[in-house]
């Protein structure tokens, strides 16, 4: 196999921790607390070499990011507990979140768009409340206009999140596994598995979920019924 490279007009100053595709748009995070978009070209599929925009406003490492080219919307989460909104197309910054109170007590861990509402889904870990030295997981709802809807503590500490649809699926460290409903976070199946969670990823069609865990594993896991997800 032949595998091409390519720089491009701008580069980070850190490590690229966090990257989505959506389309012809690209967004990357990193460690020098920047987002920045760029655009795929439609002739070569490569990304071009000058970004759209660099987007600025964190304070600390950016953890996660999401967009959306239907809605215009990025969504960047970082080490602070902060989640900033731009447009996507021209970077204009358009709101703030913090989740937490006080936010630096939050690191966001996951940030995405469901596609069909434009709910802005929210994982971050956060200190014990009982258990000094312990963390907890909790997941945010919020609509594209940045209200909050709810929030729930999870059981686990996630370590996976995959959203599509009307349906999310969460994964933790001591093997939980969950899938929830993205317009209102209620719990439609609930599995627990041997071992913690790493990743998670879904066919075309819903009817399995692929499952990484940290025995060196790889589970697949089928709906006999309704899809896991409505694509």
């Amino acid at each position: 196999a032949v595998v091409s490279t390519q720089s491009t007009g701008y580069q980070h100053k850190d490590v690229i921790t966090s990257l989505q595709l959506d389309g012809q748009y690209l967004a990357t995070g990193a460690k020098d607390t920047t987002v920045v978009l760029w655009k795929i070209s439609k002739k070569t599929g490569a990304v071009k070499p000058h970004p759209l925009a660099i987007l600025y406003g964190h304070n600390s490492e950016v953890t996660c990011v999401a967009l959306s080219a239907e809605l215009d919307l990025v969504v960047s989460g970082s080490r602070e507990g902060v989640l900033l909104l731009h447009t996507l197309k021209m970077g204009t910054y358009v709101r703030t979140l913090r989740p937490h109170n006080p936010p630096s007590a939050m690191i966001v861990t996951f940030v995405g768009i469901a596609g069909t509402t434009g709910n802005i889904i929210v994982t971050g870990n956060v200190p014990s409340s009982t258990t000094k030295g312990l963390l907890h997981s909790v997941l945010y709802l919020y609509t594209v206009n940045g209200k909050l809807v709810k929030r729930v503590k999870l059981e686990d500490v996630t370590t996976a999140v995959y959203v599509e649809g009307d349906r999310m699926v969460v994964g933790g460290v001591s093997g939980s596994l969950e899938i929830r409903c993205t317009n209102s976070l209620a719990t439609k199946h609930k599995l627990r598995l041997k071992s913690g969670v790493i990743s998670i990823s879904i066919d075309p069609r819903g009817q399995h979920l692929f499952v990484t865990t940290s025995d060196g594993k790889m589970l697949i896991i089928t709906s006999t019924a309704k899809p896991f997800i409505k694509k």
